[in-house]
């Protein structure tokens, strides 16, 4: 039996950190994203702005040195 997994997307938290997410669904405005890679009944599923969610780790990480920059 073949497993697959989503996607995975990345969002910076409030203190700087990366976190890692499975992309659920991409409504175009607002992206639905899980914490586990198959989906289950408590996946902890939450949804983000689409301008708060990066396609990948390195993405992510350029935005956030951007953004210490900035301060």
């Amino acid at each position: 039996m073949t497993t697959t997994t989503s996607p995975t997307r990345y969002t910076i938290n409030l203190d700087g950190t990366l976190e890692k997410w499975y992309l659920e669904h991409d409504d175009g405005e607002i992206i639905y994203l899980r914490k586990t890679p198959r989906p289950k009944w408590n996946c902890g599923m939450k949804e983000f702005p689409a301008a708060k969610v990066f396609p990948d780790y390195k993405t992510a990480r350029a935005a956030l040195k951007a953004r210490s920059n900035a301060k």
